[in-house]
């Protein structure tokens, strides 16, 4: 499989940023409705709520970003895992994307850590986000430099050269031949 690490650190990512995005959206009240809706049992799987003690119209909007983080991260990964390689090429932008909005995480992590803000509480305590983002980071690099270049033109040289050997050979052995033959001769 192409670029394992990769996906596994993408997919972490959109789990955690899917899973805050419905945590501040439960928070925002918005998930109460979902209740009388008999989402009941899905909903009892979701951890306790945050209680970042932020408005409802702030905790939405945060809400709001978490899932398009969680909706970019989904796409990238679809992308990279095409069955194409011309496809998988194209959504390597898209990835490129959501790896900037993660490093737009990070900013929004440590701005809120920085002022004190409640919406810190979102991704956890001690240093174990940023230890996460340097895994991806790392995840990345690792992918990068395991992926081989697949560019015809170096396909194409590197056949030439296996051909320049062989003729090398042949002629190497056609010139023992030749130079054994020539002793024979006086002897």
């Amino acid at each position: 499989m192409r670029r394992m690490a990769t996906t596994l650190a993408l997919s972490a990512w959109m789990g955690f940023t899917a899973l805050s995005g419905l945590r501040l959206a439960q928070e925002a009240g918005m998930l109460d409705r979902l209740l009388d809706g008999g989402w009941n049992g899905l909903l009892t799987l979701m951890p306790v709520p945050l209680e970042l003690g932020l408005l409802p119209n702030q905790a939405l909007a945060f809400a709001a970003t978490f899932a398009a983080l969680a909706i970019g991260f989904g796409m990238g990964i679809a992308g990279l895992n095409a069955s194409s390689t011309a496809v998988a090429r194209k959504a390597e932008p898209v990835a490129g994307a959501v790896l900037f909005a993660l490093v737009a995480l990070v900013a929004l992590y440590a701005s809120s850590a920085l002022t004190g803000s409640q919406l810190a509480g979102v991704f956890g305590e001690g240093p174990g986000f940023l230890v996460s983002v340097a895994f991806t980071f790392g995840a990345l690099l690792f992918d990068h430099l395991m992926e081989a270049d697949e560019d015809p033109a170096d396909e194409a040289t590197f056949k030439a050269v296996l051909a320049a050997i062989k003729a090398a050979e042949r002629r190497a052995l056609l010139e023992n031949q030749q130079s054994n033959f020539e002793e024979g001769e006086t002897r």
